[in-house]
């Protein structure tokens, strides 16, 4: 088995109610998150068993009929999908361009009109998954994206760029008057496995989820009793419902890994009794100093 197959299926329905319910990673911020009550709202809908039976193969097949495999066009599919199908949205635009004499200005993630306010929303939103580094960032596991300037690009352009007066006009001409905007960013923090119970910042939501390099990984674990799973991305969102292929010891994990080599942080799952127990990156041993490199 290589360290890069997929030992689990994702259940893209339990991914779609962990997008909607999902609280983001963080709190304040000066963003406008999503209320807990709108979400509720979302997830008890579609948590519904009739309403599963009746839209579980049109989701397979509209994810499946998907040009891209990445992540967040697949989290983008899944709320596309919510808000087509909730009987409280109408959706009228997803990724719609703001350009002005070919100079692009910004893209709405969304917009949808919520229809017991009778009121058209701009919604922004992603899923993001990041490692804490240095006690005070959080960095994604490919080292390209920072959770403080993800935060920072949402509340000081995405958001404010309806407010220009080209963005104005654009929107006027396709009869659209956003009266609210929402944010929200469900995903996964992952602090180093020695540091995961010290205090978090207020503004974080809690996490227990770790990363630690493969040696660390197999000296912590040898002795617990998990079946070790690797995760492909649509695996990253639910923790539950997906379909396990096959699953290995922390021993067999580790001396494939240290057979291949690892290259990439690797998303790992440890299961007893078929269900999730614990959820980590394994890293590779240089990653903590590259990720510390990009941060000076």
């Amino acid at each position: 088995m290589a360290q890069t197959d997929s030992m689990v299926e994702p259940d893209h329905w339990t991914n779609l109610i962990w997008s909607v319910s999902t609280p983001s990673i963080v709190r304040g911020w000066g963003l406008p998150w999503l209320p807990d009550e709108r979400r509720e709202q979302l997830s008890s809908f579609f948590s519904r068993e009739e309403i599963r039976n009746r839209l579980q193969r049109e989701l397979e097949t509209f994810v499946a009929s998907g040009p891209s495999k990445r992540l967040g066009v697949y989290f983008e599919n899944l709320w596309s999908f919510a808000f087509t199908h909730h009987p409280h949205y109408e959706l009228r635009h997803r990724n719609l361009p703001l350009r002005d004499s070919g100079r692009t200005l910004g893209e709405l993630d969304f917009v949808v009109r919520h229809l017991p306010t009778d009121r058209t929303e701009h919604w922004e939103l992603a899923t993001k998954f990041y490692l804490q580094v240095d006690n005070n960032y959080w960095v994604g596991p490919g080292l390209r994206d920072r959770l403080d300037i993800k935060l920072a690009r949402m509340r000081d352009h995405q958001l404010p760029v309806i407010e220009q007066p080209a963005a104005k006009a654009i929107l006027q001409q396709e009869g659209i008057l956003i009266g609210r905007q929402w944010t929200l960013m469900p995903g996964r923090l992952f602090r180093r496995l020695a540091d995961r119970n010290r205090p978090l910042d207020a503004d974080i939501n809690p996490t227990s989820h770790w990363w630690t390099a493969p040696g660390e990984f197999r000296q912590h674990f040898v002795t617990e009793a998990y079946h070790w799973v690797t995760l492909p991305k649509q695996g990253w969102l639910a923790d539950r419902d997906y379909r396990v292929l096959q699953s290995c010891s922390c021993a067999a994990l580790a001396e494939i890994l240290e057979s291949e080599g690892l290259h990439r942080p690797l998303c790992v799952a440890g299961l007893i009794g078929g269900r999730e127990r614990t959820r980590g990156f394994i890293v590779p041993d240089g990653w903590y100093q590259s990720a510390l490199d990009i941060l000076r």
